[in-house]
């Protein structure tokens, strides 16, 4: 898998993601990933990060100290981006939080292996045996797709959709004057599920190729993000 590095010196300036952002941390003195978040920081200086008590292992008063050098990860728009940075201090009232030396560089790992087509077409949904009347069509690639929906339109009690859920979505793909419309039917796998505001946002993973509404959507679209083969 390729990486490509940006530094604050003599390259791009490093911008990191949206607070409240799902952060990966490990430290070396203790095996394995917390989940944390992003809380806030200041650009150059220093990153603000939430540390869940619960999450320390038993018999340890915090999972790194002042001078650990901890590894950041998270996804955003299909890469990975990961860096390395120093643990200057802990704050613990109101709240725990843990400040962070802002990054000198990140890594990025592209996860995509396909063009990706932005859009917007209405579409419909299912999840299990739940029907959705009102979705939409975000992208597509060669092998996957991401709908967007109404929080209020998902499963009753859905917070989230564990991963190989299946869900189906069908799209009406327009056709010469004259003729009759195709409905493409996509099934899938969820491989990723995200909440923002009243919307939820699904990622689906196809076994088969998803070459028509690729075909359709590059007559009209001018946006075509790229990534990396690995």
């Amino acid at each position: 898998m390729s990486t490509e590095t940006s530094t604050t010196t003599g390259g791009p300036r490093i911008s990191l993601p949206a607070v409240g952002t799902k952060l990966g941390v490990e430290s070396a003195r203790v095996t394995g990933r917390f989940w944390s978040s992003l809380v806030g920081f200041r650009e150059g200086s220093y990153i603000l990060i939430e540390m869940p008590e619960s999450e320390i292992p038993v018999g340890l008063d915090a999972p790194f100290s002042e001078q650990d050098v901890l590894t950041i990860r998270y996804v955003a728009d299909g890469t990975v981006v990961g860096f390395r940075a120093v643990v200057l201090g802990r704050v613990r009232a109101p709240v725990v939080l843990t400040v962070l030396a802002y990054p000198r560089q990140i890594q990025t790992h592209s996860l995509r292996r396909y063009p990706r087509l932005t859009c917007h077409l209405p579409c419909r949904a299912r999840i299990g045996e739940h029907e959705l009347a009102r979705a939409l069509l975000r992208d597509v690639s060669e092998f996957g797709c991401q709908v967007r929906m109404a929080v209020a339109d998902l499963p009753p009690d859905t917070t989230e959709l564990p991963a190989d859920t299946t869900m189906q979505i069908e799209v009406e793909i327009p056709a010469p004057s004259g003729q009759e419309s195709n409905r493409e039917r996509v099934e899938g796998a969820v491989v990723g599920f995200e909440i923002q505001g009243s919307y939820a946002l699904i990622r689906l993973r196809s076994e088969r190729s998803l070459d028509a509404l690729m075909n359709f959507l590059s007559a009209f679209t001018t946006r075509v993000e790229f990534g990396t083969e690995p």
